[in-house]
């Protein structure tokens, strides 16, 4: 659907509303809060006309004759408002009524009035909770066009995505702090990544339609663990219903990339989940046999359409004590991308003097396609018993899985000749590489938690964790066909050669991420100087074990009879031997990508929340957390990093404030100290390129600090009646060794680029976030923006020439914002909801700004990304639903100014 006619669908909404003219009107209210109720029922007698009260809990007749009329309003959960309107010829009657709740079942209505999957639910938690959060809601996820968590998250106000190489989003951005400082919760319980390198959890692997609501928690109480200097992404999944609920989804779509280009695939068949050398012994030589070619070979073709399935049935049992609901999802999705890389050279040409910029040196450019199909899939099931209203018990198990077939044809131009005033001479050859990778990702969590009344004014609540996550990447295969290019600088061309057979690589890895946790709290209410106090006191212990595997083999091409290379025919017919035999094994003897690690977390804290007054509350306290991480790898005992014993411990103190004007104006302030732990693959020197960067080989480094960050906020926030809100709101964040992964020298790479975590002195990051809501009737409008504005004071190599013509190496101020923050980032949405057809539409924009994504060795050479712009449509009703998206990029060129870009 072309993009004038969605602008048209609201136009016309717009205007059709506009003309029905109304000669009754008036809205509805909750008599208690003077909220207005979304969807009453209005009933207009002797005529029978009904309608539903809109979004901001109006309603209109249009056309009455004169006369008396009897008005009825019902609302569930409310007493049923029975009332009379003489109509004359004055025109437009405008009333406002307000219900009362029904005086029976009172607990039932509390529940429906505020269901959990609502915007109103998602309002009250941001407006009563005790620290700065943002909620997204099921209802507001429905409507969106977003099928994974992933892509949800960029609505969230103060939050961008990092995307896959698929173009989905994969990774949260929030408050300008790269994905590393963030966490990730189930229901409040941490759950572990099955990332190769990292803790933070692919966002992608969470199918939208799971999920009852997202929090996006950017304030830290003492009760809540101290590793999330960003934010908290906590994901409470369905709850079970008030009575029977059985609803799904099923939806299509196309991806329109392949509209333009065909889908390359491979064969599964022959992909053996283990390597030779876990199948047959370490020890023992692998026959060229082991590495079949079938999943080398591609086929190209228009992919099928995409599928979305899901699930959802729960009901309560035994007069409503027991809940149960279940549900589940699948999609599947054929997601490619296109991207053009310039790769940087470690050694570029020294700048003509002191005063003038060195130019980049580029060593290969990389234009690439990216061909995955996408198999999501996820169940959750809850069991809740509620003994009483004071004493609760549930389970709670979910499996998610995520599985991709990716090709990546990459055609690989290496240059040379690379001289200060010339620039770029010519290639000094093409290659030509496929890569097949399956990537096979699971994640399972059991959670069991209870709530207890101990005596009066006290209670516990305590949860028991287990979770594993996993990751396999089973025969990365990756071969090549090189062609030798000649260039004749005198007259500007060059001379491409024959194809020739390059080498291949086979490599296999797989981890697993295993969590035992256990929470247990206190709460003691009390009255300290006749105002509320809530003492807290409890703390957690997690142990987690990480294992992770790698081997690669390297094959060398059989040289032709009457030439020193192998002329390239096909895949099949390529043969290949180990050179030095003892390639045969692979490199898993002193890989130190294979290791075994642990960490313990053992974690107190105590808090107080106060009352000071009718108006001012305060909740403050200090977080005590011990780490101690362990790792033994197979590295060679003669290098840094085989293995190390960390221990530290932590002291988090928090104060959050709250000063309310009004009932719906408010002002709050907080300050907490939080930390930033290396993951594993941070500090062990494991070079890989199956990570988050696919580019450049990462490697940890063992000599990594852990980081510290001091955190103020503000926010003003304003609730009117209704879903209406506004809220502007300020950040300052203080990081001390920031880790951040740069360009740096691999002792055994030679000049190879190699990325490594490195910790940057200190930074300071400061934000400002606006919120809107508004709802006119049937039409609303919502947005956010955020401006970002962090700095590093960081140090780069820069080179220069002296006038006595000697190159001169020295390190220089380097003053530039955090990886991955953006300066502006901004979503605006228009809304419509008709509760009588049951029909939500929305059009929403999202603009990422400017960021870096690699940092370089050398001052101005940072790698960065350019600006995004996302337009999406999506609506549903009773019958339908309807998604369509559009990246509105512009072109460009790959270096421009003084910073290079990463083109896609």
């Amino acid at each position: 659907m072309p993009l004038r006619t969605i602008i048209t669908f609201f136009i016309c909404l717009i205007f059709v509303n506009a003309s029905l003219a109304a000669e009754i009107k008036g809205h509805v209210y909750d008599g208690n809060s003077k909220e207005q109720l979304i969807g009453a029922l209005v009933t207009l007698q002797p005529s029978g006309a009904k309608v539903f009260s809109s979004l901001d809990g109006g309603f209109v007749f249009k056309n009455v004759a004169s006369g008396t009329y009897r008005l009825t309003i019902n609302y569930v959960g409310f007493a049923t408002l029975d009332t009379t309107i003489n109509a004359g010829n004055e025109g437009v009657i405008g009333l406002n009524f307000y219900l009362n709740t029904s005086n029976t079942n009172l607990a039932g209505v509390t529940v429906k009035s505020f269901n959990s999957e609502s915007e109103a639910y998602a309002k009250r938690r941001e407006q009563y909770s005790n620290n700065i959060i943002n909620v997204m809601s099921a209802n507001a996820i429905a409507i969106s066009p977003d099928i994974t968590v992933a892509n949800v998250m960029q609505r969230i106000s103060g939050v961008s995505i990092e995307r896959s190489s698929s173009g989905d989003g994969q990774y949260a951005i929030i408050r300008g702090m790269d994905k590393r400082y963030n966490t990730t919760l189930i229901n409040g319980v941490k759950i572990p990544s099955p990332d190769i390198r990292n803790r933070y959890v692919p966002l992608d692997i969470f199918p939208a339609d799971l999920v009852e609501r997202i929090e996006v928690v950017k304030s830290l109480t003492p009760d809540m663990e101290g590793d999330a200097a960003g934010g908290v992404v906590n994901l409470v999944m369905k709850n079970a219903p008030d009575k029977f609920k059985a609803e799904g989804n099923i939806g299509t779509g196309y991806s329109q990339l392949f509209l333009n280009r065909d889908f390359s695939s491979f064969s599964k068949s022959t992909v053996s989940l283990k390597s030779p050398a876990e199948i047959t012994g370490p020890n023992v030589y692998a026959p060229i046999s082991a590495f079949p070619y079938n999943n080398l070979v591609t086929n190209s073709a228009k992919p099928p359409i995409n599928k979305n399935f899901s699930l959802t049935l729960g009901d309560r049992f035994l007069h409503n004590k027991l809940g149960i609901i279940v549900s589940g999802s699948y999609q599947n999705a054929y997601r490619g991308s296109n991207s053009n890389i310039l790769l940087q050279s470690l050694t570029v040409p020294a700048a003509p003097n002191d005063h003038t910029a060195q130019q980049p040196a580029v060593s290969d450019t990389y234009a690439r396609q990216y061909n995955s199909r996408i198999d999501r899939s996820g169940i959750e099931t809850k069991i809740d018993y509620n003994f009483n209203a004071e004493n609760s018990i549930s389970l709670f198990a979910t499996y998610l899985q995520l599985n991709e077939r990716r090709v990546r044809l990459t055609s690989d131009t290496l240059l040379g000749g690379y001289t200060t005033t010339n620039n770029f001479i010519g290639p000094y050859a093409i290659y030509n590489n496929t890569e097949t990778r399956s990537d096979l990702q699971s994640i399972v969590n059991a959670t069991l938690q209870g709530k207890n009344k101990l005596a009066t004014g006290l209670t516990s609540d305590w949860s028991l964790v287990a979770s594993e996550a996993k990751r396999q990447l089973p025969d990365i295969a990756e071969f090549a066909t090189g062609q030798p290019v000649n260039p004749n600088t005198s007259a500007g061309t060059y001379t491409v050669g024959a194809p020739q057979t390059e080498n291949e690589s086979r490599e296999w890895i797989h981890n697993t991420d295993k969590d035992l946790a256990g929470y247990l709290n206190f709460h003691y209410k009390t009255a300290i100087a006749s105002r509320t106090a809530l003492f807290g006191l409890g703390g957690m212990y997690r142990h987690k074990e990480r294992d992770n595997y790698d081997n690669v083999y390297h094959l060398t091409p059989v040289s032709d009879k009457d030439s020193v290379y192998q002329k390239f025919v096909s895949i099949p017919d390529s043969k290949f031997l180990f050179i030095p035999a003892n390639g045969a094994l692979g490199n898993a003897v002193e890989n130190p990508g294979i290791y075994h690690a642990y960490e313990n977390v053992a974690a107190g804290y105590a808090q107080l929340k106060y009352n000071f007054s009718a108006r001012f509350e305060a909740i403050g306290g200090l977080r005590v957390e011990n780490t101690h991480q362990n790792y033994v790898s197979s590295l060679n005992p003669a290098l840094a990093g085989k293995t190390a014993d960390i221990n530290y411990t932590d002291f988090l103190p928090s104060v959050q404030g709250k000063y309310s004007f009004t009932e719906r104006r408010a002002l709050r302030f907080s300050y907490f100290r939080s930390i930033f732990r290396p993951s594993f693959a941070d500090l062990i020197p494991f070079p890989t390129k199956s990570g988050s960067n696919d580019t450049y080989l990462t490697e940890g480094n063992p000599y990594i600090k852990h980081t510290v960050i001091d955190n103020f906020d503000l926010r003003y926030e304003i609730f009117p009646k209704g879903l209406d809100q506004y809220m502007i709101g300020a950040f300052y964040k203080i990081i001390n060794n920031p880790i951040e992964y740069g360009f740096t020298h691999g002792a055994n790479y030679g000049a190879t680029p190699l990325l490594s975590p490195q910790n940057f002195g200190t930074a300071n990051n400061f934000g400002i976030e606006v919120v809107f809501r508004k709802f006119f009737g049937s039409f609303g409008i919502s947005g956010n923006y955020t401006f970002t504005n962090s700095v590093i004071n960081a140090t780069k190599l820069y080179v220069y020439l002296s006038s006595n013509g000697n190159t001169n190496y020295t390190y220089v101020a380097d003053r530039r914002p955090l990886q991955g923050q953006s300066a502006h980032i901004g979503n605006f949405s228009l809304l419509y909801k008709s509760t009588k057809n049951k029909i939500d539409a929305q059009l929403a924009l999202v603009y990422t700004g400017t960021r870096i994504n690699t940092l370089a060795q050398y001052k101005g050479f940072d790698n960065w990304e350019k600006a995004t712009t996302n337009l999406d449509f999506s609506a549903r009703g009773n019958c339908f639903q309807l998604q369509l998206s559009r990246s509105l990029r512009q072109k460009y060129q790959c270096y421009g100014g003084h910073r290079l870009y990463r083109c896609y």
